[in-house]
């Protein structure tokens, strides 16, 4: 059973703008009017600064579990992830349901098994991954970084390996922190006092053709509030989509 300060960990509400809740209301009624949205996402394209997406997080319920609604500019709904926190903070088992193209992926511990499983109307494919102690899955880096946070402040680097579940593969990655200006997401009106780090793959050969993820936090309650790199969803034609997202916290 998770304690108080995992749960803290895992997910985080914190007083926000006024404008934040009034974005949160109006994705509401466009997405599950019943819903209380606590964190939103709102991704724009890394090429043309045009908004692509929004992610809609519930909070944490009774069962450990927080639900994600990926919503079209206009509010629809086109995808929903469950994540739930049953075990390490950085472990979340996820479902992810697709209805662009019927895509359906998920990650589940079956005893000391992780099965990972991918596909699209009834083709599907899994993949078993036995070693996985140190796992980091999907949204879970989130949590990972927060529990390693003295350790990247102090400017130590940390590798883990990290698992995407519609990718079928783990995938070691590194993780450092990095002087505020030599970020992209840096903006010396915005964010001058934030934390950032940069995400690039363990190793050498495979970092020269991968991109770099970009992370800024606010160190005053750990915050993620800016994502730049490959989203976790595909776009509308089944390909990768490269994005910057910002995120709101409200309560």
């Amino acid at each position: 059973m998770l304690t108080l300060l995992q749960l803290n960990y895992v997910f985080r509400v914190r007083r926000s703008f006024l404008w934040v809740k009034s974005l949160l209301l109006c994705c509401a009624v466009g997405a599950h009017a019943q819903d209380n949205y606590v964190t939103a996402g709102t991704a724009y394209s890394l090429n043309t600064n045009e908004l692509l997406y929004r992610e809609l997080f519930t909070g944490l319920d009774e069962n450990k579990a927080v639900r994600v609604d990926y919503t079209s500019p206009d509010g629809n709904v086109f995808a929903t992830k469950t994540l739930v926190f049953q075990g390490e903070p950085f472990q979340p088992t996820v479902n992810l349901e697709d209805s662009r193209d019927n895509e359906f992926a998920s990650a589940q511990f079956q005893g000391a098994r992780l099965v990972l499983t991918h596909g699209m109307n009834n083709d599907q494919n899994e993949k078993i991954i036995y070693d996985n102690a140190r796992t980091v899955i999907d949204a879970g880096f989130d949590a990972y970084i927060q529990l390693n946070w003295d350790k990247l402040i102090a400017g130590k680097q940390l590798k883990f390996d990290y698992v995407a579940p519609a990718s079928l593969s783990s995938t070691q990655l590194e993780v450092r922190k990095l002087k505020s200006t030599s970020s992209p997401l840096y903006n010396a009106d915005y964010g001058r006092n934030w934390i950032y780090f940069r995400i690039t793959p363990a190793k050498k050969i495979s970092s020269l053709f991968s991109d770099a993820t970009y992370l800024a936090y606010d160190p005053n309650g750990k915050y993620l509030m800016r994502y730049q790199g490959r989203a976790n969803i595909d776009d509308d034609r089944g390909g990768p989509w490269d994005v910057r997202i910002e995120y709101e916290y409200t309560n």
